[in-house]
């Protein structure tokens, strides 16, 4: 190809100096014009196509000869499900209606009487002569810690829980809070989250009250703690749980239970040496790195002025000690909140606690009593020391 190619080439550089020298061809003495010599040339290629240069070969490559290429797939990442704590829809309780001792009933002193109430099952168990009225809070009038059923009541039935009581011997208003204990130890009552108490309010009258009779400023009044309401008396009122199913602890516990624990433990001996008078919560949290312990109590409305007063340590000799105290809480229906958390090491002194409430005033609250291990779960005896409201 290369010889052809160079062969036209001179062919042509010849006949292009013919014309441009005017040189005698043939001895015709004339000069040969571009046509002629475009002429020539044509001719002298039809003479002889072996010096035509050939068509260099376009090769399009077809479709199947095209390489294809397939994306890798993409790696499935599953998304893991976070499971959700499961409704307690056994033990529920819908208030109906008061049938005897209407609230603001006025009795003498020392005078016996029945509270009636009249409430429907509205859970999905059968109640059974072993649930029982209990007392929760506020004045006991006398009344039995726990009053048992007479009966069984499925679901969807009604009836009437009566308790007997006795009005104090002072004059005043007085007002007790009860609730339902399951045959299983599960305390709960009424409203949308099923942990309203019922209540019994009278008030006892021994003289004729003249209205209108002014007594005020005869008396200095001297700025007193009111106690509204005792966690460590009423700490099996609370629902005790951990973070793992089924979650449910008795009260009071066994020491030795690993799933954690909640035992009454009165004048405690906390890690500075010290005893402190007055009633305690021990409780432990399940025995596993990251373990916890939380005890929900009944609805308390809230009233301005109210505070959270309770000391929080380690029981003595817990060297091992490293534990997180939470208090947290509910408005009725509502999601958890918290109020405040306090690290405390055995090394630590003990902590004093005085939490105003006063931002949940007018709110009905369900108060959460929570501890949780920091480190290991090794001897974490968390007290809760006399813990209450106050106003």
């Amino acid at each position: 190809m290369k010889k052809v190619a160079s062969s036209l080439t001179v062919l042509i550089v010849f006949a292009f100096l013919l014309a441009s020298c005017n040189l005698p061809f043939f001895g015709g003495g004339q000069s040969l014009d571009e046509n002629a010599i475009n002429t020539l040339v044509a001719q002298t290629l039809a003479a002889n196509p072996a010096l035509i240069p050939p068509t260099p070969e376009v090769v399009v490559p077809t479709v199947a000869q095209i390489p294809t290429i397939t994306p890798a797939p993409l790696a499935t990442v599953a998304i893991p499900n976070t499971p959700l704590p499961t409704e307690d829809t056994c033990n529920r309780a819908s208030w109906v209606t008061d049938v005897t001792a209407l609230d603001g009933s006025i009795f003498l002193s020392n005078v016996a009487f029945t509270k009636t109430w009249r409430i429907k099952n509205v859970g999905s168990c059968t109640w059974n002569t072993n649930y029982a009225v209990i007392y929760s809070s506020g004045d006991q009038m006398s009344a039995p810690a726990a009053t048992p059923l007479l009966g069984s009541v499925p679901p969807g039935a009604t009836v009437d829980l009566s308790v007997n009581m006795k009005s104090p011997a002072a004059n005043g208003k007085y007002k007790g809070y009860f609730l339902l204990r399951s045959d299983t130890g599960l305390v709960f009552g009424t409203g949308s989250t099923y942990m309203y108490p019922l209540y019994a309010q009278i008030e006892v009258s021994k003289l004729m009250i003249i209205p209108d009779l002014d007594f005020s400023g005869m008396f200095e009044l001297l700025p007193l703690e009111t106690l509204v309401y005792d966690f460590g008396t009423n700490y099996c009122i609370g629902n005790w749980r951990n973070a793992t199913a089924p979650g449910f602890l008795a009260c009071p516990g066994a020491k030795t239970d690993t799933s954690g624990f909640v035992v009454r433990n009165d004048s405690p001996k906390l890690q500075n040496n010290q005893t402190y008078n007055g009633v305690a919560i021990l409780t432990h949290p399940q025995w596993i790195d990251g373990g916890s312990i939380s005890g929900t109590f009944p609805l308390i409305t809230v009233e301005n002025g109210m505070k959270f007063r309770a000391r929080i340590g380690c029981g003595y000799d817990g060297l091992a000690c490293t534990v997180r105290f939470f208090l947290r809480y509910r408005v009725e229906g509502g999601t958890l909140e918290q109020l405040g958390q306090w690290d405390v090491k055995y090394t630590d002194a003990p902590v004093v606690l005085d939490v105003d409430l006063s931002s949940l005033a007018g709110k009905k609250i369900n108060f959460v009593l929570q501890v949780a291990t920091v480190d290991s779960s090794a001897q974490d005896w968390a007290h809760w020391v006399n813990p209450r409201i106050i106003k």
